[in-house]
């Protein structure tokens, strides 16, 4: 998923105060401290030196050192500058001298350039340029205050340090302490896609309480053909942006995702802060903020703190539909409890509108109120905890019988392998055919290997093998209904496809290739083969061990540019597969030996399409796993709503294309349900 990076980086992250004070750094004349400048390097004085290997006239070399109180001022014309600054490293020792080893350079470029040794003022004026370290600053004209250790620059600003790009008509700066203020400020902030190490993978369009969907349309989705956005960079407007090293305050604040203007989606906000808190993520406190929908529509957002790089809720509320555990219709809200850089702790109250309404409003039940808590905490960049508790009920005698619960320890390891170490109660899964089917508990791991390509051959192979300890549902009566068994798995899988046909994508412009899609379609056509062995053994004696095979086709035609019919996404495939023996289980026994694999997602008209995924047991005719998909798709946002017949669960969405912001459409906010294909529960990486 798209992510925001830091743009500092200088200082450890520090706690901000409240939203409700939210904190506006000093003008320039009352800073006082020193920090480390990440972005325009440590601050100088300049006195000339007689070091040798003097440059040539034309160019100028200066070092650190004591001001010297020259008596008249000095010109250079059509010069190019070199200034010698301290190394971060050395900010608090005494000046330095000539030649010494910790110093870099720093050069200037323009057309004139002006030294007032009297009250110690540098000018450069005309195409000035100037390079800090690690950024490039160019202006009409800059003027230095060497006492002050202050920067002016005047006059189509621009301040570039990577993708990273501020523009602005005026820039006061100061050298020492990495303070300053762009008025007028526009630019560009890359937006790098990283895994980040607290949020679990998300398979879109997995919306709450639904569960995975089929793997048959894991590989190159065509359900999803947008793919990897091209929306990579947040252009933003501020009146004024102020910035101390590390953090950002910017005034009347305008951010897009949108690379043409007018932007059809704006985010607005009177007052905001932006400062790095880790490696990967930035903290955005804003007040006052709305989003703005083709420059008429706008929507206050009662939240102030967004956190991007994680993937969160921007609705002030979440509504869904689960009619086993919650009733029917239920609303939730979030509130983050703890969050940091490594530890994420949120509580989601739940009040179950249709057993409310059942009811007559009756406030004292205790069925229409419950709670999700979920909890991260990254112990190191590679070891992880995710926790998950749901319950229905305020009563707690009801919780036995109506309350799930998920604790997953995942261990990721070089090249990709992961082990999850997992335990959980009450897992809703759904198997084929047979249904949905609960798993009373479990105990146990899995250790996953990361898909691995075969030679030149284009095959892919992964595998998986792990062992648990699982109390479920059981037809057996010699075991009883609900036995204690334990259970080893081994899994190998075989994938390979051939690109048959590919077309051409249009222009990535407004009214082309980016119209109604993040990034442009590029129509193709697919077929692919799969294999799959499983062997699987209980502790009660049983064992189901099954080959299965399978193929089918895949494409996607049209480029979301024209009204009417301009987009069709399809996926046929069929899979046999070979067993015998079987699972003393229900949740994980096989009984769809023949299956047909149907998924579609049409255009309709302009940015509105539906699709459909389902499964039919070829042997009886009966169709499981049915999806139903109405989208709402733009350049910039989306919304999405799913209906999952076999659970009787639907979720919404909304998605901001370049954010990592999105509505309730992380799978691990109700990892209570999942998909069991030929004896294999599908596994959270």
């Amino acid at each position: 998923m798209p992510v925001l990076p830091p743009l500092f980086l200088s200082l450890p992250p520090q706690p901000l105060p409240p939203p409700t004070t939210l904190p506006k750094p000093a003008e320039l004349s009352d800073l006082s401290g020193e920090s480390e400048a990440a972005l325009l390097g440590p601050g100088v004085n300049l006195a000339k030196t007689n070091a040798p290997n003097t440059p040539s006239p034309t160019q100028v070399r200066f070092v650190v050192a004591p001001p010297i109180p020259w008596q008249k001022p000095t010109r250079v014309d059509l010069a190019q500058v070199e200034i010698t600054v301290p190394t971060p490293g050395n900010l608090e020792a005494p000046p330095l001298q000539a030649n010494q080893s910790s110093t870099e350079p720093l050069e200037t470029l323009a057309d004139r350039q002006e030294y007032d040794t009297l009250r110690q003022f540098f000018n450069a004026i005309g195409d000035v340029f100037i390079r800090f370290r690690e950024a490039e600053l160019t202006a009409d004209r800059v003027q230095t205050d060497l006492n002050e250790n202050i920067l002016v620059a005047e006059g189509n600003v621009v301040l570039t340090r990577g993708d990273q790009v501020i523009r602005g008509d005026r820039l006061e700066y100061n050298l020492i302490l990495d303070r300053g203020v762009v008025t007028q400020a526009s630019g560009a902030i890359n937006i790098q896609k990283t895994d980040q190490f607290t949020s679990p993978r998300v398979a879109t369009p997995n919306l709450p309480g639904l569960p995975t969907l089929p793997s048959f349309q894991s590989a190159n989705n065509p359900v999803n053909p947008e793919g990897q956005s091209n929306i990579d960079r947040l252009l933003f407007i501020a009146d004024r942006l102020e910035f101390d090293g590390r953090r950002w305050y910017a005034s009347n604040l305008r951010l897009t995702n949108d690379p043409f203007t007018p932007p059809e989606l704006e985010f607005r906000a009177r007052e905001a802060t932006l400062e790095p808190i880790s490696p990967k993520n930035s903290r955005l406190i804003a007040r006052q903020g709305r989003l703005v929908f083709d420059q008429s529509l706008a929507i206050p957002i009662p939240r102030e703190e967004y956190i991007l790089g994680e993937q969160q809720e921007i609705l002030p509320f979440q509504a869904g539909y689960d009619s086993t555990d919650r009733g029917g219709f239920y609303l939730s809200k979030a509130f983050s409890l703890v969050r940091n850089s490594s530890t994420s702790l949120i509580l989601s109250p739940e009040f179950y509108l249709q057993r409310a309404i059942n009811s007559n409003f009756d406030l004292g039940q205790t069925d229409i109120y419950g709670a999700t808590l979920q909890v991260r905490h990254g112990f190191t960049p590679t070891t992880r905890l995710l926790g998950y508790g749901l319950i229905t009920n305020l009563d707690p005698s009801a919780w036995p019988n109506t309350a799930r619960g998920n604790l997953l320890l995942q261990q990721s390891f070089a090249s990709g392998y992961v082990l999850n170490t997992q335990g959980i109660f009450r897992e809703r899964l759904i198997n084929g055919s047979l249904g949905e089917q609960d798993l009373q508990s479990s105990l146990g791991g899995v250790f996953i290997s990361p898909n691995i390509t075969l030679g030149q051959t284009g095959i892919n192979l992964n595998y998986q093998a792990g062992g648990q300890y699982i109390t479920a549902n059981s037809d057996q009566p010699s075991l009883g209904t609900q036995p204690g068994l334990g259970r080893l798995q081994g899994v190998v899988n075989l994938y390979r496809e051939f690109r048959l046909w590919q077309g051409q994508t249009l222009p990535p412009t407004r009214e082309e290739g980016l119209r109604y899609s993040p990034a442009p379609l590029q129509p193709y056509f697919s077929i692919y083969f799969t294999g799959q062995a499983v062997g699987t053994y209980y502790t009660s004696g049983n064992t189901q061990p099954a080959l299965q095979g399978g193929g089918g086709f895949r494409g996607q035609l049209g480029h979301l540019r024209r009204n009417w019919f301009d987009y069709t996404g399809f996926d046929v495939g069929y899979s046999q597969t070979f067993s015998s023996g079987g699972s003393p289980f229900l949740f994980d026994r096989i009984a769809d030996f023949s299956v047909l694999n149907v998924g579609a997602r049409q255009q309709l008209y302009g940015p509105v399409l539906v699709g459909v995924t389902s499964q039919l047991n070829v042997g009886t005719g009966n169709f499981f796993n049915t999806n139903f998909f109405l989208e709402y798709s733009r350049r910039t946002y989306g919304l999405f709503i799913r209906y999952n017949v076999d659970l009787g669960v639907a979720g919404i969405a909304f998605r901001i294309n370049g954010f990592n912001w999105q509505g309730n459409t992380n799978p691990f906010s109700s990892p209570n349900i999942g998909v069991v294909q030929d004896g294999v529960i599908r596994p959270d990486r």
